[in-house]
Order: structure tokens, then C-alpha cells, then sequence
């Protein structure tokens, strides 16, 4: 038997489900496909800096396979219903029995891994999927009335559960190298049409040797400090492994196992809650699995559908370039510009003060983090949105609104980040920094602040009490 395994956001040659099954179950060797569907990433919003993350990547998985005797071809659609046709054909001409692919949960997705299953039975070939992307599989973690959760702690607890019930984690090494297949790798482009890269783009180390080397290094430095550590933007207390595990350069497994030992030596230490964001990754693509309502531009919520957003096209630029006046927001604008990436705690103020404080759709914001974010995965980006917006599953409750000013002084006390991505602020001392329309000479190339945020906090608790009424500022 001979396989075609199908590579997509698993670009990594150890511990890939799909791959070590196809090379046990071939004794006539294995081939490695991708495909380069340009109009599909472009309507899923997908980033130039994580296609040109995510082609260099490529390049580099490319060789690894070659060390193992699988050739990887590449082969390039215009539009994601050519995607079936593409699969087959490469099977057909590769002579393979089989083909071989690592789920993906998203509702396009989804109904393009059926439709390649589909033809693939059309034309005698088997098709095996395989849990990857998530440790565990959205059936395996259900309610005891055997329905999907809704809320994140007793998620947490059943997983950790069936985690346990299976003996924890199994990450799965390299490939053993395959039977000469007579079949040539494809040349990778160096960048795809329509998706220039930003200058920023050079910034991020690609591939699964530098996520393997990051990994080790956060577990080795920094993971005993980041329960404290990770709310801090002007620190370096964070993993900044989401743009592998995006891409698929590292999978969860690697880094549950990686922080494991430390939290059984410290249950309670950084190790347990980095572990938790991780599970909180695995929910938002459970999430996403059992209510594909929110693929499709739609609110968990349904009654929050009804919420009277603003349209103010000056805010929304406002708030693009980095210009709104409040300085935690504009700083963390101006690091996704300029990065591609970031901060988590920014993530949250910023998209709470644009969907709470200016009021505008949180589908604006959702829009420009993903066509800006080297890390762009829209389950996580998806469920964060929502959880801010409190239109979403364990979402914040509508009438708990950050004040981006507490949350500056709170998690960035002497400005640091802020003097980084906001220079224009720079001489101002630790508590002006935070407030500079306060200080006796406000800066004069800094706005104002575009909206007050006493009376934008109730104007946002106004609008959805209007839907919900006042017993739920309550619950």
C-alpha cells in the first residue's frame, strides 16, 4: 500500500498523527501533498505575515520529509472548490491507495474534507482522518447528558478526565524512512500572489526546529513565572508559541508533555495555568465544532444579534491605526501592525474598548485581527472576540467592561509597553503615561481620546440591557 498524506495546518514531520499512521500502514512508501489555494485564504481572511510564516514552514518540513524518503508535492488552486479534484488527482498520480489528512473543524473545512472523502470513495481510494489539531476529539469530551459543553471550567474537568482515563498525553517521534516512491518533490514558491509579505515578517523564525526551540526555552525559563508573568505586555512572560501551533509547526501534545512534569512537582505554579490556556484552545475548537453557527458570522448568542451596534468609520480607522487617545490600546494597535503579533491581555482590552466602548460590531475587529495576525486561528480568535464582545459561550458578563486605563495601570504600571509602541509618550512620567490628556502639557502630536470612557461604558451596558433587560446585570 501506498499513501498520500495531506498536509495542512500540521506542517511539522514529528508527531504528526496522519503522517506516523500513513508510514506504518505503507509498505510502498509515502507521499506528502499541500496544496496553495490562494481565493480560499483570501476569504478566510488568513494574514500575509502567517502565509509567508506558513510557507517557510513549508520549506522547511519539505526537507525533513526528503531525509525520510517522502517526497512532498505542492500543488496550487484558484478556488477551494478545486481542492477534491486536486487531492485525487495527486493520489492517482502518485499511484496511491490511500489517502491520509488530519482533521480540521472549521464549517469550509469540514465540508471540503467531506467532499474529498467522498470522491476518494468514487474512485476505490480509502480516506482516513485523524485527531491532531486537538488532543482531544469533540465527541470524547461530552457532558454527562451527552451534549457539548458551554462553559470552560467543567469542560476543563472533563477533559482532564478522559486525559487521565487514556494515560495522558503519547507524542509520537519521527517517521521511520519510507520505500522509494519514485515520485519528485515540488519546488516551493518563495512567496503566493496577493499575499505580500509585511517587512515584519522576517521577525518570526519559522518552522518545527524553532518551535521545538522556543518550546524548550519557555519550559526552561519562563514557564514557573507566568502565572504572574503573563499579564504583564512590557515583560517577555508569555510562550509566543500560538504562531507554531497555528501553523501547525507544534502540536498540543508537544506542550502539554513539555509542561507536565513541572506542574506535578508544582499543581498549582505556572505550569498549571499555562497547561490551562492550552485546554482553553482545545474549547474554543470544540466550541466551534458543535455550534458551526459561529464559522458563519454569527453570535453564540443569538439574542445578542439584536444588539444596536454603532457604524463610525472614524472610530474603526481610529482604532485600526493604533489613534484612539487611550494609550494601552493604541500601544497594542500599533504592536499588531508592526508585528504580527499580540500581547493576550492586550487582545482583551483592546477588542472589549472597541466592541464595549466605541460600540462598533465585534465582527469589525474579529475581521482585522485575522487578516493582521501571524497567529490568525479562528477558533481561538473567534471565542476570544465573542468572550469580550459578551455575545459568546463563558463570554464576560455585558455589564463588566474593562476601563482600559485600570488595566494599564494594573499590568504595565511604569508604561514600559507603552513607551515601546507609543514613543510619542515616552517623557511623560509612570502615572501620565497611562492618562496623558490629564497631564498639565498633554503631548501634542498624541489625539485625545476619541470617546469618553465613563459614558461609552454606560451607552455599551444601555444597548444590551435593551435586549436582555435589567435582571440579567444580576445573574
Amino acid at each position: 500500500m501506498r499513501t498520500l498524506v495531506w498536509f495542512r495546518s500540521d506542517l511539522r514531520a514529528r508527531d504528526n498523527t496522519a503522517l506516523l499512521a500513513a508510514c506504518r500502514r505503507s509498505d510502498q512508501g509515502v507521499v506528502g501533498l499541500f496544496i496553495i489555494s490562494p481565493q480560499e485564504w483570501e476569504d478566510h481572511e488568513v494574514a500575509p505575515v502567517r502565509i509567508d510564516f506558513l510557507m517557510r514552514s513549508l520549506r522547511e518540513m519539505s526537507a525533513a520529509l526528503e531525509a525520510r524518503g517522502i517526497p512532498l508535492r505542492v500543488e496550487v488552486v484558484k478556488r477551494a472548490s478545486d481542492v477534491p479534484k486536486a487531492v485525487i488527482g495527486q493520489a492517482r498520480a502518485c499511484a496511491c491507495d490511500a489517502i491520509a489528512f488530519n482533521c480540521e473543524y472549521e464549517v469550509d473545512e469540514s465540508r471540503r474534507d467531506a467532499a474529498v472523502v467522498a470522491a476518494a470513495a468514487k474512485h476505490a481510494l480509502q480516506a482516513w482522518a485523524f485527531t491532531d489539531q486537538i488532543i482531544l476529539a469533540p465527541e470524547d469530551v461530552r457532558t454527562k447528558a451527552d451534549t457539548p459543553f458551554r462553559v470552560f471550567t467543567p469542560f476543563k474537568k472533563q477533559w482532564l478526565t478522559v486525559l487521565e482515563q487514556r494515560g495522558g498525553v503519547e507524542v509520537g517521534g519521527l517517521p521511520p524512512r519510507q520505500a522509494v516512491v519514485g515520485v519528485a518533490s515540488t519546488p516551493i514558491p518563495d512567496s503566493v500572489s496577493g499575499f505580500t509579505p509585511p517587512p515584519h515578517a522576517s521577525m518570526w523564525e519559522a518552522g518545527e526546529a524553532a518551535a521545538r526551540k522556543r518550546l524548550d526555552r519557555f519550559i526552561e525559563n519562563r514557564l514557573d513565572a507566568y502565572q504572574n508573568a503573563r499579564d504583564q505586555p512590557g515583560i517577555d512572560g508569555t510562550s509566543q508559541l500560538s504562531p507554531y501551533l497555528a501553523s501547525g509547526c507544534l502540536s498540543p501534545r508537544q506542550c502539554i508533555a513539555a509542561a507536565w512534569p513541572v506542574h506535578a512537582k508544582a499543581p498549582r505554579g505556572g505550569a498549571a495555568t499555562w497547561i490551562s490556556e492550552v485546554i482553553w484552545r482545545e474549547f474554543y475548537v470544540h466550541v466551534m465544532a458543535a455550534f458551526p453557527r459561529v464559522c458563519m458570522g454569527r453570535a453564540f448568542q443569538p439574542a445578542t444579534e439584536r444588539v444596536a451596534w454603532r457604524t463610525s468609520p472614524g472610530d474603526a480607522q481610529a482604532w485600526r491605526e493604533g489613534r484612539t487617545g487611550i494609550p494601552i490600546v493604541d500601544a497594542g494597535m500599533r504592536q499588531l501592525a508592526t508585528t504580527g503579533w499580540m500581547h493576550n491581555r492586550v487582545r482583551m482590552i483592546t477588542a472589549m474598548f472597541l466592541a464595549k466602548n466605541l460600540l462598533l460590531d465585534w465582527r469589525t475587529g474579529e475581521s482585522w485581527f485575522m487578516r493582521n495576525l501571524v497567529d490568525g486561528f479562528f477558533a481561538s480568535n473567534n471565542g476570544g472576540w465573542q468572550w469580550a464582545a459578551s455575545t459568546g459561550t463563558d463570554a464576560v458578563p455585558y455589564f463588566r467592561v474593562f476601563n482600559p486605563v485600570t488595566q494599564s495601570l494594573r499590568f504595565d504600571p511604569e508604561g514600559a509597553y507603552i513607551r515601546r509602541y507609543v514613543p510619542e509618550l515616552e517623557a511623560l512620567s509612570h502615572k501620565s503615561i497611562h492618562e496623558p490628556w490629564r497631564s498639565k502639557i498633554p503631548p501634542r502630536d498624541y489625539p485625545k481620546p476619541i470617546v469618553d470612557l465613563a459614558s461609552s461604558r454606560k451607552r455599551a451596558i444601555e444597548a444590551f440591557r435593551a435586549i436582555r433587560g435589567p435582571a440579567d446585570e444580576h445573574q
